[in-house]
């Protein structure tokens, strides 16, 4: 979370006197960085999922609260955007945040069921 609030953090528009990694990250066309929130936001819930683990035994209680934070900091992000000078905050992005976040606790679920439907079958193979 805190290299995209790094990234969000970024000028939007570049300047002579910006760093050079700012330079190397201003390649991207919007397009680009617009699709990139989905990926993004897939793996930090995915993440939060993971993370949650240690303290909520119920596992559609970890994709929920995964969601609600991932969600939360979407939202937030793009706050914290429209203050950025050159940046604005968009409700197109968050439905990109939206639906990385899904995409990424659709994906983790899956992977779970998968592994355990595997390590059943290869228990009753034995």
């Amino acid at each position: 979370m805190a290299i995209y609030y790094w990234l969000s953090s970024l000028p939007g528009t570049p300047s002579p006197e910006d760093p050079t990694v700012y330079q190397l990250l201003y390649w991207a066309p919007p397009s680009l960085q617009n699709a990139a929130h989905v990926p993004a936001y897939a793996w930090l819930a995915w993440t939060w999922r993971w993370a949650l683990c240690a303290w909520l035994t119920v596992p559609n209680a970890r994709v929920l609260a995964a969601f609600a934070i991932t969600a939360g900091y979407g939202v937030l992000d793009e706050l914290h955007q429209s203050f950025v000078p050159g940046r604005y905050a968009s409700v197109a992005d968050v439905l990109l945040d939206l639906a990385g976040a899904m995409l990424g606790l659709l994906l983790a679920v899956w992977t779970t069921k998968y592994a355990q439907s595997s390590a059943i079958s290869r228990t009753k193979q034995h």
